[in-house]
């Protein structure tokens, strides 16, 4: 069986696979995936006698290390034919990319498990743990305050007051014009899109939000959360509805990120840096 790297043209072709392993994902995200993501990221497959049975995908993300910006890429979509399990062939891959990954130079990588026990034998540790809290919106009467669903002429605003928020974080994703970009599209891709507080025609707080069976908030960043429940109000239209809030609370934390170092000389702890790490794909 060979291993090798798809050409840009080539990458439709894992489509059926991802059909195939990942049935929560919906044909609207996938058309997303197929249509944007696909254009930057790199995907390295092992075929049978020509039929793709295994994946792995490295979408690139731009990550800012206390002051300095790095290329990385977030692993993805790793999965492979029921019937070629248990071969080594999700190993072939991480090992794979893994020197890919390394030879360029990259700090670290980074993915999402479906489990622990699989990826902490090839050395990925816990970096990020998630928030999670059920909120309900209030208004807000005391303070003139503009919410939006943001458009595209928003996003370089949007990268503006994130990259400001995030200063004080030893490890965050970068944030520019193209980042919101994408995300803007992706949450469209979910009926969602990503809603902008305006105070004085100055940024206070944005958040992604996405609409299926419930309404669900991710990474919101504001000022304080007073703003982020007049936001929430707005989304839903009453103080009664509750949505799930991810990227913040105290209610519960869940083990979300793993990582990986590749390269020795990149000397910062993920284990005890302060981190914030998208969890878009």
């Amino acid at each position: 069986m060979e291993l090798r790297k798809l050409t840009q043209g080539e990458h439709i072709k894992t489509r059926c696979l991802w059909e195939e392993i990942f049935t929560e994902d919906t044909q609207e995200f996938l058309d997303y995936y197929y249509t944007v993501k696909v254009k930057e990221n790199e995907i390295y497959v092992i075929e049978d006698e020509g039929q793709i049975v295994s994946m792995l995908h490295l979408n690139p993300y731009q990550m800012r290390v206390k002051d300095k910006i790095c290329q990385t890429h977030y692993i993805v979509a790793v999965a492979t034919d029921e019937k070629y399990r248990k071969q080594g062939l999700m190993r072939r891959l991480l090992e794979h990319t893994m020197k890919v990954m390394t030879d360029r130079g990259e700090p670290f990588t980074f993915l999402m498990p479906a489990s622990e026990a699989i990826y902490k034998p090839f050395g990925f540790e816990f970096i990020y743990e998630q928030q999670r809290e059920y909120i309900v919106g209030a208004r807000c009467e005391e303070e003139i305050l503009q919410v939006a669903n943001a458009t595209k002429k928003d996003c370089q605003a949007m990268a503006d007051f994130a990259n400001k928020w995030l200063d004080n974080y030893d490890v965050a994703t970068w944030r520019d014009s193209a980042y919101y970009e994408m995300i803007l599209d992706e949450q469209m891709s979910e009926n969602g899109g990503i809603l902008i507080v305006r105070q004085h025609s100055d940024i206070v707080g944005i958040f992604c939000y996405a609409k299926e069976e419930q309404i669900e908030i991710r990474e919101p960043l504001f000022e304080n959360e007073k703003i982020l429940k007049h936001a929430i109000y707005c989304l839903t239209g009453n103080e009664s509805e509750t949505v799930l809030c991810i990227g913040y609370g105290t209610q519960a934390t869940k083990p979300m990120i793993m990582a990986k170092v590749l390269n020795p000389e990149f000397d910062l702890d993920l284990k005890q840096a302060k981190v914030f790490i998208n969890e878009v794909v």
